[in-house]
């Protein structure tokens, strides 16, 4: 059953009606995910940028995040 968490709704691919990925399909993200990783790599480390943690996910710094809940 889904579950309603932080005004999201979480469920699992058999309930949303999703087709799983093909190896194809797989195989694809696979391999853009490598060309991302090779372009990122390539950045000198004095150049790369450092996201706060804020933007790690959607609750952060809500009554919902459950890193700091004082």
């Amino acid at each position: 059953m889904a579950k309603h968490i932080a005004g999201k709704t979480f469920s699992t691919p058999e309930e949303a009606g999703v087709t799983p990925p093909t190896a194809e399909e797989i195989a694809a993200a696979n391999a853009a995910f490598a060309a991302f990783d090779a372009q990122r790599a390539a950045v000198p480390e004095s150049e790369r940028l450092h996201l706060s943690e804020r933007f790690i996910d959607d609750t952060s710094g809500t009554e919902f995040d459950t890193r700091n809940n004082t």
